[in-house]
């Protein structure tokens, strides 16, 4: 009887395996008939836009976005003189090149790689207010700091706005009154504030909407592993706006997810630029966690003491608000030099903890997933998970 069971319980775990393999090889073929579908409605697009009587039987032209373009020489000089950085990334001067076309781009670029220059060049090079729709409001305020360093006139529209800068900004993208470049919003200002739209319509009738930037564009899927429903909103951009180039970007979407958030954008002609996600300067460890929260404290001090002796910076991740403060304070009294940031705080200590860290004031900051991602930090050297 115990030989039967043990038989079948064999059969049925060679079975699972079996149905496992066949799930795995449909959904791999999924997702290739999804991108595909994608690609051929884009071409159908293309060819209702080109086809007339004398473009019957005419193929879609290739654009090579390497080529010369009659901006070439003001990209350059602003690339260098005003952000400082001596030669292109990997696909940069392609995107550029698209946005600048007019056309509309999906990118898919590793952290790091070099994303926000594909929109903030642009939205310097052409005339009018560039909006951008970022999803962290740390993010959101580390961008607008190293813009303003620059000189680049760069707001943003968030809860923690001032009421003067806000005043400001509403004449600015309604009147074109005060120098105003490139705009931050997060995605409820897109979808709840009828006043910012309707200001942002007056903006584009006259003729001074100059791109719209999406970063963090895998929000937008429900497969994306950050959904954020307010993304779902972003579509009435396109609509809105139709003639007005749109980019995406992420460095964190499968091909499933690309073809979700072009449908969701409504950008089903957008030229698609994916980079290479690895990181091969990153180094991964992975370390046993005691369950006594003291000894835990005492492992991170002494590591960040042993490895990082110069007072190198670095980001602590924990799992609730209440936790990053208790971190903070319990390595504060370690002798590590640790502030803490969440939703939660005072705006002002909010802002005031991240600029402390930015400045090397802090050696660590402790933090939820709310900070971090994307932040303009190259000396940053390590996060831990926790």
């Amino acid at each position: 009887m115990e030989d039967d069971i043990l038989e079948e319980f064999l059969n049925v775990e060679v079975e699972l395996q079996e149905v496992q393999d066949q799930i795995k090889r449909l959904l791999d073929r999924q997702e290739k008939l999804y991108e595909r579908q994608s690609e051929l409605k884009a071409l159908l697009e293309e060819g209702k836009t080109s086809s007339s009587p004398s473009h019957v039987g005419a193929s879609v032209a290739v654009q090579n976005w390497s080529g010369e373009f009659e901006w070439d020489s003001q990209a350059d000089d602003v690339r260098f003189n005003v952000f400082g950085i001596p030669t292109y990334r990997a696909n940069q001067r392609e995107i550029i090149n698209a946005v600048m076309s007019g056309r509309d781009v999906l990118v898919i670029m590793a952290a790091g790689g070099g994303k926000s220059l594909c929109y903030q060049l642009p939205a310097i090079l052409r005339d009018g207010v560039a909006l951008v729709v970022s999803p962290l409001l740390s993010l959101i305020q580390d961008q607008v700091m190293g813009l303003t360093a620059l000189s680049i006139p760069a707001y943003m529209l968030t809860s923690t706005t001032s009421k003067e800068d806000e005043r400001f900004i509403y004449k600015a993208i309604e009147k074109g009154e005060g120098e105003l470049k490139i705009l931050y919003v997060t995605p409820e200002k897109i979808s709840k504030s009828k006043r910012f739209m309707s200001k942002l319509e007056k903006c584009h009738d006259s003729g001074r909407l100059s791109l719209i930037s999406i970063d963090e564009a895998h929000c937008c899927s429900q497969w994306g592993h950050d959904f954020r429903p307010d993304y779902k909103n972003l579509g009435i951009l396109k609509i809105q706006f139709p003639n007005i180039p749109l980019v995406a970007l992420t460095a964190t979407a499968t091909k499933r997810v690309q073809t979700d958030l072009i449908e969701m954008l409504h950008i089903p002609k957008c030229i698609r630029f994916v980079s290479t996600v690895n990181r091969p300067n990153l180094f991964y460890a992975v370390r046993d966690k005691s369950s006594a929260g003291k000894v835990v404290i005492d492992e991170i001090a002494e590591f960040i003491r042993c490895s990082y002796p110069n007072n190198e910076s670095g980001i602590v991740y924990c799992f609730s608000r209440k936790e990053s403060e208790q971190v903070a304070d319990e390595l504060f009294q370690r002798g590590i030099s640790a502030g803490y940031y969440h939703a939660d705080m005072d705006v002002d200590a909010r802002a005031k903890a991240h600029m402390r860290w930015s400045d090397n004031k802090l050696q660590v900051i402790v933090c939820t997933v709310a900070f971090g991602m994307g932040i303009n930090k190259p000396d940053g050297e390590y996060p831990i998970f926790i």
